[in-house]
């Protein structure tokens, strides 16, 4: 695993686009994303290129930002790794939050597996889904 920088936008970016489509995100929201101090990306490359990567904004209250996996490289443990590792670079934070689609049970069961819980939903949060707002509260001694 190795961690993203600027120059890396473009090629999260590209991986963003082959795994959601038209609902990736832009690469320069990511760009501009990658240009603060305050966000984490960590990446795993795989033989053709990046693989999974994902990214977290930091804070008291820290926020997984996305993850991408490519399909072929699923059910592989790749985005358990990359959380793994950007929880740990949360560190001095009290909770971490994320957004999942309401229908991806599988991401869900990972976000359960690895600590988080359900604390809300945020209607019409997706074109066509909604969101389930997860919480993962850090010094429970909780060890994944």
């Amino acid at each position: 695993m190795r961690r993203l920088g600027r120059v890396d936008a473009g090629v999260f970016a590209q991986l963003d686009r082959d795994v959601f489509g038209a609902e990736a995100w832009p690469q320069s929201v990511i760009e501009d994303q990658l240009g603060h101090d305050r966000i984490v990306a960590l990446g795993v490359d795989g033989d053709s290129g990046l693989d999974a990567a994902g990214m977290l904004g930091l804070g008291v209250e820290a926020e997984l930002l996305t993850i991408s996996v490519r399909p072929a490289r699923r059910r592989q443990g790749l985005a358990r790794t990359i959380i793994l590792g950007l929880l740990e670079a949360a560190e001095g934070a009290e909770a971490c939050f994320l957004e999942v689609r309401s229908r991806d049970d599988g991401a869900r069961a990972l976000y359960e597996g690895l600590g988080f819980y359900e604390v809300g939903r945020r209607q019409h949060y997706y074109r066509d889904d909604d969101a389930i707002v997860m919480r993962r509260d850090f010094g429970n001694d909780f060890i994944p």
